[in-house]
Parts: structure tokens; sequence; C-alpha cells
């Protein structure tokens, strides 16, 4: 059974390919200038050298290592399937309704009160974000596949792979596509007894 980090586990793994690697890098560039004078030249290159590549050791770590790693390790275990019904598509943490460019501004909420991203993961291959929002429509019960854990340090939720079955969609709206969430908040703000409630 997989069971998530917790945040000082991630904070830990993290650190371990950024900050570490960095902190000797800088203590070997501080090697160098200061006894610099008194090595040998051999000395100076194998120091200069260390200290080069711990910290792009660092910087690789930040940009790619640390999350390959962190995606074989943790989410790839992570993968699990469940079956949901949609309540409905809403604003993802930090957006607005007047802020939504694209599907994954976009965040699934089920009937449950669950909370489901939907990003595109090079790692993972997923680059079908508009597809799964017009696949899951409002009312709807699918079977999905998902990984991830939801993550209340930084407000992480799980994030959907793909829609693999389609159990239910009976009571579903007749159209359902990004442009009924792009046009949205001027539906929500165009009804007056909203914005009374509002001004």
């Amino acid at each position: 059974m997989f069971i998530p980090p917790t945040w000082i586990e991630g904070a830990l793994y993290y650190a371990a390919w950024i900050v570490i690697p960095l902190i000797i890098g800088i203590i070997l560039f501080a090697l160098f200038f200061i006894k610099g004078d008194n090595w040998s030249n051999k000395k100076q290159v194998a120091v200069f050298g260390a200290a080069i590549v711990f910290v792009a050791l660092a910087v690789c770590g930040g940009l790619f290592l640390a999350d390959w790693g962190w995606h074989y390790q943790y989410e790839v275990p992570s993968v699990q399937e469940k079956i949901i019904t949609v309540d409905d598509w809403q604003p993802g943490f930090n957006k607005y309704w007047g802020e939504i460019g694209g599907a994954d501004d976009l965040m699934l909420q089920t009937s449950d009160g669950e909370l489901f991203g939907n990003h595109e993961n090079l790692l993972f291959g997923k680059f079908n974000t508009r597809d799964i929002l017009n696949q899951l429509k409002p009312n709807g019960t699918y079977k999905i596949t998902y990984y991830g854990w939801r993550e209340g340090y930084n407000s992480g939720v799980p994030e959907i792979l793909s829609v693999d079955e389609v159990i239910n969609e009976t009571n579903c709206p007749a159209h359902h596509d990004i442009s009924d969430y792009m046009n949205k908040r001027s539906i929500i703000y165009s009804d007056d007894s909203f914005t009374d409630d509002y001004r």
C-alpha cells in the first residue's frame, strides 16, 4: 500500500538534491579563493572543478533530477483507479473565473467533495487536459486513473491521468467544453441576485 510522504520527508528529499550540493559547491569555491595561492596548480584545478560539479548538480537537481526522482519514487507508486461522480469544474487554487485561460486552470470537484487537478505531465506523457475536461461532465459518473495525494501544506491535490470508463451520463449537460467555463464569469456577474449580494 502506498503511503504518501510527509512534508518533512519532501523537504529533506529536495534538500538532498539541491541544498546540500549547493552548500558543498559554495564551500569549495570559498576554499579555492581563500587557499588557492598556497596550493599546487593540480589541487587548484581539482577544487575548482569539484565546486563547479556540485553547483551544477544543485542546479540540475532543482530543474530536473529531483522532479525525476520524485516522480518514480512517489508519483508512480501513487497511481490508483477510482469511480467518481462529477459535481462540477471550478477555478484552481489561486485562480478566479476571469483568469481561466485553459483546461489546466480548472479543478474537478466530485459529489463527495474531493478535488482533482488536471495538469499536463511530461513524465507520465499526459498532454490531453482539454480532452479530459470535455469527457468529465457535471453529474456524470466515471472510472478514472489518477496519481498523487492531498497535500495540505502546499494546496496540492491528486491529478487525473485518464478517464477509463463512462459509467453513467444520464443527467449530464448536452453541451460541455472549455468555453462553458471561459464564459462562466460573465454569466455569474450578469445575475442580479449575485451582484446585489456582493456590492
